[in-house]
């Protein structure tokens, strides 16, 4: 794909796969709008999330950051951004294990990630746009 690295091709084919495992090869028109729908929800949804994240990850409290991290991977799991997904399975684990070791450098992988993670949502949902 024409402007995009390595890791965001990575991202638009697991975005892409996640879709077609939940409604095949030849969606519908019903089921394109249906995926129109949960495209358009993560990309409206996911940087307000993910900044929640981040402010927590800043304020130090585990409990509240594991709660969010995953809420954050399941948004992202169920659209097939595995890479965000695995990223904030990580973070969950140390949250729950009481502490994030680095909470600077954390809270720069999530930005990157759902950074990439957006872009690939905005390619895949431009697919499917009539």
């Amino acid at each position: 794909m024409v402007g995009m690295d390595g890791d965001d091709e990575s991202r638009v084919a697991a975005v892409r796969a996640r879709i077609a495992d939940l409604f095949g090869d030849e969606p519908t028109p019903a089921e394109i709008a249906l995926i129109r729908r949960l495209l358009r929800s993560f990309e409206d949804r996911t940087a307000a999330t993910a900044g929640t994240l981040i402010g927590l990850l800043d304020d130090g409290d585990p409990g509240l950051v594991r709660d969010q991290a995953h809420a954050l991977k399941g948004s992202a799991a169920n659209i097939g951004a595995t890479a965000l997904a695995g990223l904030c399975a990580a973070v969950e684990d140390e949250a729950r294990a009481g502490t994030v070791a680095d909470p600077a450098a954390t809270a720069d992988r999530v930005r990157a990630e759902v950074a990439g993670a957006l872009r690939a949502v905005s390619v895949t949902a431009a697919e499917f746009e009539i």
